[in-house]
C-alpha cells in the first residue's frame, strides 16, 4: 500500500509524466538503438578485419581499450532496454486500471538508468582515450615507418572508424542520460 504523499496519481499533471515517459522512452530507444548497432558492427568489422591479417604484428584494435569498448556498448544495449523500459512504464500512469507507480518507484527506475548511462560513458572513455593513445603512437612514428616500410606502423582508416564508435557509443549514452535527467525533473515536480 502507498501512502498518499508517495503516490504520483494524486498529482494532478501524472497524465503528462505518462506521456512524457511513453514519448522520451521511446526517442531515447531508437537514438540509443541505432547508435548502439553501429557501434557495435564498427567495432566488430575493425576485429575481425584485424584478426583476419596475420601479417600485422601491431594491433591497435586489442587488449584493453577492445575490452573498455565493448563494455561501453553492452552498457549502452542495457540502456536501450531501460528506455524501452520507460515506454512500460508511462503505460502504467495511463492506465485506466490505477495501477499507477509510486514515486518511490519512479525515481529508483530513473536513478538505475541514470547509473548505468554514467557508467557506460566512464568506461567508453577509457576504451576511447586507450585507442587514441595507441593511434598517436602510430602516427608519431609514422614518419620512421614511411622509410622503414613497415605497415604495422602507419594509421589506417579502420583505426580510425574504432574511434568513431567510441563517440557513437557516448553519444547514444549521453541521449540516455540527458532523457533520464529531464524525467527525473519531471517526476520530482510532480
Amino acid at each position: 500500500m502507498t501512502r498518499p504523499s508517495d503516490s504520483l496519481s494524486r498529482a494532478p499533471n501524472f497524465k503528462n509524466l505518462g506521456g512524457s515517459f511513453r514519448i522520451v522512452g521511446w526517442i531515447s530507444f531508437w537514438i540509443k538503438a541505432v547508435l548502439g548497432i553501429i557501434s557495435g558492427v564498427t567495432v566488430l568489422f575493425a576485429s575481425l578485419s584485424r584478426a583476419g591479417n596475420p601479417n600485422q604484428a601491431s594491433n591497435t584494435i586489442s587488449g584493453l581499450g577492445l575490452f573498455f569498448t565493448v563494455g561501453g556498448i553492452l552498457l549502452l544495449g542495457v540502456s536501450v532496454f531501460w528506455s524501452f523500459r520507460y515506454t512500460r512504464w508511462g503505460r502504467r500512469f495511463l492506465a485506466p486500471s490505477g495501477d499507477v507507480p509510486s514515486k518511490a518507484s519512479t525515481l529508483r527506475l530513473l536513478k538505475m538508468v541514470v547509473l548505468t548511462d554514467l557508467v557506460g560513458i566512464l568506461v567508453t572513455v577509457i576504451g576511447g582515450e586507450w585507442f587514441v593513445g595507441a593511434i598517436i603512437g602510430k602516427a608519431i612514428s609514422q614518419g620512421v615507418a614511411v622509410f622503414s616500410l613497415n605497415p604495422n606502423q602507419l594509421v589506417e582508416p579502420i583505426d580510425l572508424f574504432v574511434i568513431q564508435a567510441c563517440i557513437n557509443t557516448i553519444a547514444g549514452q549521453l541521449a540516455g542520460l540527458v532523457a533520464s535527467l529531464w524525467l527525473l525533473q519531471r517526476t520530482t515536480q510532480q
